[in-house]
């Protein structure tokens, strides 16, 4: 992080207000896309098992989910954590 421009003021309270929510619509992105992988991800290893496709390409498809999931859930417990001032750990 850069060093604010303003350290008193009214423009102080706006510069750190205005970092926060660049931030958190940057994560918020990020985890949006996340989820969106994982719901595509579930949906391509569904079909894999319909067509019984070669059992390589079930078990890729089954770790991806796997990391994808463990992403989302650390993902929320940051933001919980973020949110509460607690910490919480899987």
């Amino acid at each position: 992080m850069s060093k604010p421009f303003f350290s008193v003021g009214p423009f102080s309270k706006v510069e750190e207000r205005l970092e926060d929510f660049g931030s958190s619509m940057y994560l918020q992105k990020l985890y949006n896309e996340t989820v969106q992988e994982l719901v595509e991800t579930q949906n391509a290893y569904e079909k894999a098992i319909k067509i019984d496709d070669t059992d390589e390409l079930v078990k890729s498809l089954e770790s991806q989910i796997k990391f994808l999931e463990n992403v989302v859930a650390l993902a929320n417990n940051n933001m919980t954590s973020f949110m509460t001032d607690k910490i919480y750990y899987d």
